[in-house]
């Protein structure tokens, strides 16, 4: 019993003794590991490597020659060993060599180069001349002119045609006299009518003559006993109407063709439909003058007839044609504009298909009949029984026309010449139809008569 217990003691005090050693040993161990080394803060040592070489490659080094020893470069100072409480797990994993290493340099990455982007050619800027003394003068190459009349919207139709024919013509030019206030109602601040009246003639005419105008004419007309017409109504037609013909024939007196532009639509709908109601008035009057109306309508409104701001240009790609105000027009706008009127203006720039020139205001005028010498003009028509009414066989049986074979019809008002009696009027009473003329009536004998004596 006393030896067991024995035993267990000594068991128990080995085992205290052993867990005293690796308390120790533990404790060492803990210390080590965080103690830091001796050499922090100095220069690092050279690598063990060195300092195990054999004494023998010592004693080679320090034979070598005294000169090769000084011509060698210094070494540089090693920098300073630097410590961190990590530090085993660093070299554990990473090494105790803490040598600096050489890094590679970077390449620098080369950017690739930008696409290649094709940009399409500039389009001709054309140039708008002031008159057509200037527009000849600046190029031996022009031969027509055409003269853009009217107000603000005129001038940048003007433009367009410019760069028009700037890129396809090289033989015509543009002249534009365009003035922001111009209209044809009374109250304008510029009356087209006195300025169409003005227009030059002679070597400063132009060949062909587009009018755009009207924008500022859409408000009601009060006339000289200051009566109001309201827009559109029958009174506001009659006065306005017969300010547009005394326009039209001013410049049918300028015997050259001319070229009237309606109204483009606008972004506001109320004054969309005025201008509709407008332009099929003004178009009346245009043709009735016998003169060309464009309409441009269809140019800047979409499918369903509504107004639109951007949208497919001449070039063919979508692009803004208004101004923010929906009343302007771009570049691109003011190009698509004077598509309409250049199509118009290939026939009447070559000479082909031309309509009859206006000559003289009584060509349009069919009620006007012509009572001067001359053949008669246009649609006008001539007195029945002038001398180019009469045929070959009339002439010869006529007794007046053998007296005179071209009397004036003006005589026949005058003097009181009676005129050819021609087949079918009133006055032929010849019977059956076709008969020579034969007087119903003997002639009076020239000698006085005498007076004859009561019986």
């Amino acid at each position: 019993m006393g030896r067991r217990l024995g035993y267990r003691i000594g068991a128990k005090a080995l085992a205290a003794a052993g867990l005293l050693l690796a308390g120790c040993a533990l404790a060492q161990a803990q210390s080590d590991w965080f103690r830091p080394p001796a050499d922090v803060g100095q220069p690092s040592a050279r690598p063990s490597q060195q300092q195990q070489r054999p004494q023998q490659q010592q004693q080679r080094q320090q034979a070598r020659p005294q000169q090769q020893q000084r011509a060698a470069p210094p070494q540089a100072a090693a920098p300073s060993r630097s410590w961190s409480p990590f530090q085993p797990l660093i070299d554990l994993f990473g090494g105790r060599d803490n040598r600096p290493r050489r890094m590679r340099p970077m390449e620098p990455e080369l950017a690739p180069p930008p696409p290649v982007v094709a940009q399409p050619p500039a389009e001709p800027r054309g140039k708008v001349y002031a008159s057509s003394s200037e527009a000849r003068a600046a190029s031996d190459k022009v031969k027509e002119v055409v003269l853009v009349f009217g107000d603000e919207q005129a001038g940048t139709l003007a433009q367009g045609l410019a760069d028009a024919f700037a890129a396809d013509r090289e033989t015509a030019a543009v002249v534009a006299r365009a003035e922001a206030d111009a209209g044809f109602a009374p109250g304008s601040g510029v009356d087209l009518i006195a300025a169409a009246r003005q227009l030059p003639t002679g070597n400063e005419q132009a060949n062909v003559i587009v009018v755009l105008a009207g924008s500022h004419d859409l408000e009601p007309i009060t006339d000289a006993a200051g009566v109001r017409a309201e827009l559109f109504d029958e009174r506001w037609r009659d006065l306005y109407s017969r300010r547009v013909e005394d326009f039209l024939l001013a410049l049918k007196l300028q015997r050259r063709n001319v070229v009237v532009v309606g109204l483009p639509p606008v972004e506001d709908a109320v004054r969309n439909e005025q201008i509709a109601r407008y332009n099929a008035l003004l178009k009346e009057m245009v043709e009735r003058s016998g003169f060309i109306f464009v309409d441009v309508t269809d140019g800047f409104v979409d499918e369903n007839g509504k107004f639109m701001m951007s949208g497919p240009a001449v070039d063919g790609q979508r692009r803004r044609l208004r101004t923010a105000d929906g009343v302007g027009f771009t570049r691109a706008g003011a190009r698509k504009l004077a598509f309409f009127v250049d199509q118009k203006l290939d026939d009447l720039l070559t000479g082909k298909d031309l309509p009859p020139t206006a000559a003289d205001p009584a060509e349009t005028r069919p009620s006007i009949i012509m009572l001067t010498g001359g053949p008669p003009a246009g649609n006008a028509r001539s007195l029945a029984g002038a001398p180019g009414a009469l045929s070959a066989s009339e002439i010869r049986t006529s007794p007046v026309a053998e007296a005179d074979a071209t009397p004036e019809p003006a005589s026949a008002l005058v003097e009181g010449t009676a005129p050819p009696v021609v087949a079918g009027r009133t006055d032929d009473f010849r019977w059956p139809p076709g008969q020579p003329v034969e007087p119903l009536v003997p002639a009076m004998p020239q000698a006085p008569l005498t007076a004859t004596p009561a019986p």
